[in-house]
């Protein structure tokens, strides 16, 4: 058994005041303030110490206990019961701290100009965030994912009612999530926690609640990462990138996937024609990238990922070259609408392919020959 804690009796005594029904507003300050002196410590600081997570030298300390026992008596006004000094203290600290959309005992959140709610004028609540939410991946070494969604009119013109957006999404989003405007005008949403492919059915979530309540078309860019990848303002600009893929494609939602060819992309255009054999049936469709590692394909048909294909490439000129290379479905992404043609199918080739897909990409636009498919 180890020597007895000096600090023990103090923080027993704090305790038994803290939990004292009694002692409330007024009345608990100088029940602190008393146990201070008895005991010769910093009794607000200590006060703290003991309830939450949280250290600030005695003056601040003093004024922290007393806000807290102001939000207590709202909470218990609220409630119609004392919740207790511990979580008023802590509801309080994340109200302040910002880390949640809305105060945990609210049935509505602050107006909408408060930053504490992601709403549209909230000055610098997006840098603020940003900036919490890179940290906070960086300690933890979880992942953070970043949407923008962005409403297009019919005309395809980017249309500007953010307002309203963010109105609609407080409640299909989680309450860690933070959703702001853009300098762009845009919606963002942090989702902490959130993977890539987690982010992607969010934002795809979101969008739907969007059209549902607006009648809007949106399109929705995601990138995400984890632990020290995860800097926020990195994440925000490769969303963005995928919410211009996404408008380029006509697709709903797009993820930033990073380039993990160690080949060139090659945009084939039309200068080939393909055809994808998989189990039972056989479809023809386009081909919109190839590298020595794989192929980007536009497919009237969704392909399951993970299935194991064969790809029937022609070159052009008066006598094509034909090539069968078995590939594997990689990923798939839905089309201009979630369920309809077409599909861009990644598909990867195996290293026994290679030198045929080298020979192919060597005579795109030549006449040659080859095995017919």
């Amino acid at each position: 058994m180890g020597p007895p804690n000096p600090r023990r009796p103090v923080e027993d005594d704090i305790r038994e005041v803290l939990g004292d029904k009694d002692l409330r507003g007024d009345l608990l300050i100088e029940a602190l303030s008393t146990l201070g002196s008895r005991h010769s410590v910093e009794p607000f600081r200590a006060a703290l110490g003991c309830s939450v997570p949280l250290d600030r030298p005695e003056p601040e300390a003093r004024d922290t206990v007393a806000a807290i026992e102001r939000h207590r008596g709202a909470i218990e006004a609220l409630l119609g019961r004392d919740p207790g000094f511990t979580v008023a203290a802590l509801d309080l600290l994340h109200e302040m701290d910002r880390t949640l959309r809305d105060p945990v005992f609210r049935e509505e959140g602050p107006p909408a100009e408060s930053p504490g709610n992601g709403g549209p004028g909230a000055p610098g609540l997006l840098e603020e965030v940003l900036h919490l939410e890179t940290h906070r991946a960086e300690r933890s070494g979880r992942p953070l994912a970043v949407a923008i969604l962005s409403r297009e009119d019919s005309g395809g013109r980017v249309a500007r009612d953010t307002g309203a957006g963010i109105a609609v999404l407080r409640d299909s989003a989680r309450d860690i999530d933070v959703i702001a405007e853009d300098p762009a005008g845009d919606i963002v949403i942090l989702l902490p926690c959130t993977g890539g492919r987690e982010g992607l059915r969010a934002a795809d979530r979101f969008r739907r609640s969007l059209l549902a309540a607006t009648g809007g078309d949106y399109r929705a860019g995601v990138a995400a990462a984890s632990g020290r990848a995860a800097h926020g303002h990195a994440l925000l600009r490769l969303a963005r990138q995928a919410l211009q893929e996404a408008r380029r494609t006509g697709s709903g939602t797009a993820l930033h996937r990073p380039e993990r060819r160690s080949h060139e992309r090659i945009l084939v255009g039309l200068g080939l024609s393909a055809r994808l054999r998989c189990g039972e049936f056989e479809l023809e469709v386009g081909v919109e990238d190839l590298s020595l590692g794989g192929a980007l394909l536009a497919t009237p048909r969704r392909v399951d990922p993970g299935c194991e294909v064969v790809l029937a490439l022609r070159g052009s000129g008066a006598r094509p070259a034909g090539f069968l290379i078995p590939s594997r479905v990689l990923r798939v992404l839905d089309g201009p609408a979630p369920g309809q043609a077409p599909w861009r199918a990644a598909v990867g080739f195996g290293k026994e392919a290679r030198l045929r897909v080298a020979a192919l990409l060597s005579g795109l636009g030549q006449p040659g020959t080859g095995e017919a498919p």
